[in-house]
């Protein structure tokens, strides 16, 4: 054979196989997870934690289509792989290094050369946390034939709602194989408590309208005791838990206080509570928080109201039945806050008239009630999901074989 024309056949084909030798075989993965959008991906650490639980040896993919980013500080034990396209060859590379057993698609954006390479390599699929936007010819660049054709493989449907529950009926799945589980999120464990601590503070708080500034910083402090001096004049007995986010902040936090004219108490010092002496008691360990959100049915969550400091897991006082108060600067965790405030479970406050007339709204008990209630049951949504997603999970790598 002519040398140009040897090079030419044998472009594009490895040194390894052109020598004869055995490509390495792909790697073995118990549970492959695809994220379309950011909120999958701290949902998806959480599941794996509960999942591995009982499969500590799990072996784990996530994959994005590149909108989603790989996130910082990811464990090194989950392999990472951007799928840049769905083209045949695109598709025989990503198989060339994966050989997953379960894959949980999540949202919609479906890849149908990467999902029908699945498919025809015999690993399970299930389309979870399905959104009705995600499905539509400009996603897919093709018909709905093309649509009911992706979505066959697939042998269970998990819809966020009502919405995405109809888009799946109308592309041919059977109504019966579609769940409505709501939004796939991270949920927060519900933070501990000492039990007698709790009896102890609710003892001495009694009637006492209360209300909570969880991890306060040190920039937020003069808004916080000038809105609680306001609404004091309207709730007299009205008791502000004030906790700050470093335990170092404790000696300005109390030159605060009597700059301000406001009489406290040190916690575990409960004498002035009962008495109703102390307008405010300040917690000088922030690592009680379980605490205090127990204890104060309504929090401000600090780290909120001045700029740069990007705002506090709205989800931990959602869990504990708190109806949440949070200021303008949470781009850290903007999208929670806007769900929980569009569900009647989070209101903004932004200066000291808006912090005062929410807390003297807030401190009739029906009101904050209400709004805690809305937070809890979309706090309370994730960890159902989970744990819904868990068990089908844990079924199929059984019906697999994985150990």
């Amino acid at each position: 054979m002519k040398p140009a024309l040897k090079s030419l056949l044998s472009r594009g084909t490895p040194d390894g196989a052109a020598r004869g030798e055995a490509a390495d075989p792909p790697r073995q993965v118990d549970l492959w997870f695809h994220v379309t959008e950011a909120s999958h991906v701290p949902a998806f650490l959480q599941l794996r934690r509960s999942i591995s639980e009982e499969r500590p040896g799990l072996r784990c993919l996530m994959t994005s289509d590149g909108r989603v980013p790989r996130p910082d500080g990811l464990d090194p034990r989950i392999e990472w792989q951007v799928i840049s396209g769905d083209k045949p060859a695109e598709t025989e590379r990503f198989f060339a290094r994966f050989a997953p057993r379960l894959c949980l698609w999540a949202g919609g954006r479906l890849m149908p050369g990467i999902i029908a390479g699945a498919d025809r390599r015999g690993t399970a699929l299930c389309l979870v946390d399905a959104v009705a936007e995600s499905f539509g010819a400009s996603f897919w660049r093709g018909t709905a034939l093309f649509e009911r054709r992706a979505l066959k493989p697939f042998t269970a449907f998990l819809a966020r709602d009502q919405e995405a529950a109809a888009a799946l009926r109308r592309l041919g799945v059977d109504e019966k194989d579609v769940q409505i589980t709501g939004r796939m999120q991270l949920g927060v464990p519900a933070l501990g408590h000492d039990e007698d601590d709790l009896m102890k503070l609710t003892g001495a708080i009694s009637s006492r309208p209360t209300w909570v500034a969880a991890c306060l910083c040190a920039e937020e402090l003069d808004i916080v005791l000038e809105a609680h001096r306001n609404a004091s004049r309207s709730a007299h007995r009205l008791l502000l838990l004030l906790v700050p986010s470093d335990e170092e902040d404790v000696p300005a936090f109390k030159a605060a206080l009597s700059q301000h004219g406001l009489r406290y108490s040190v916690w575990p010092d409960i004498e002035g509570l009962a008495d109703e002496i102390s307008q405010v008691l300040l917690a000088e360990d922030p690592f009680e928080m379980g605490l205090w959100l127990r204890a104060g049915p309504v929090a401000l969550l600090g780290c909120s109201l001045a700029p740069g400091l990007g705002g506090l897991n709205p989800f931990a006082a959602a869990n504990l039945g708190s109806a949440i108060l949070y200021g303008p600067n949470v781009g850290k965790h903007l999208e929670a806050y806007s769900r929980f405030a569009q569900a009647g479970g989070a209101r903004i406050v932004r200066d000291v008239d808006t912090l005062s007339a929410a807390v003297i709204q807030l401190s009739a008990p029906d009101r904050a009630a209400k709004m805690a209630m809305a937070a809890w049951e979309l706090a309370t949504e994730g960890a159902e999901v989970t744990d819904r997603i868990t068990s089908l999970v844990h079924d199929t790598l059984d019906h697999l074989g994985a150990p």
